[in-house]
């Protein structure tokens, strides 16, 4: 019987592109935090949130199906990306 392997276990097996793929949801989570509380005292950071958003959503699809190989999510991520996307650009 084949073991479960951790989320550390499958990025040290795999090439670099993948770990930069994580790093760069990191750094994207962290920016996207610290502007959704600079919102709080200018509002004019909102359209900065959302495009914020919108990148860590698709570096969440884009690590779901390279590194974690879970396809449904990767469906999942990509389509809300492009729903704020619309809401970006048209809302």
């Amino acid at each position: 019987m084949k073991e479960k392997q951790t989320v550390f276990e499958r990025l040290v097996r795999k090439k670099s592109i993948n770990s930069l793929g994580i790093f760069v949801q990191f750094v994207l989570l962290v920016a996207l935090s610290i502007i959704m509380v600079s919102t709080l005292f200018v509002s004019e950071f909102q359209i900065i949130a959302k495009i914020l958003l919108v990148l860590l959503l698709f570096t969440m699809g884009y690590n779901n199906h390279k590194t974690f190989k879970r396809k449904g999510f990767t469906v999942f991520y990509v389509a809300t990306g492009f729903a704020f996307l619309f809401t970006i650009v048209f809302g």
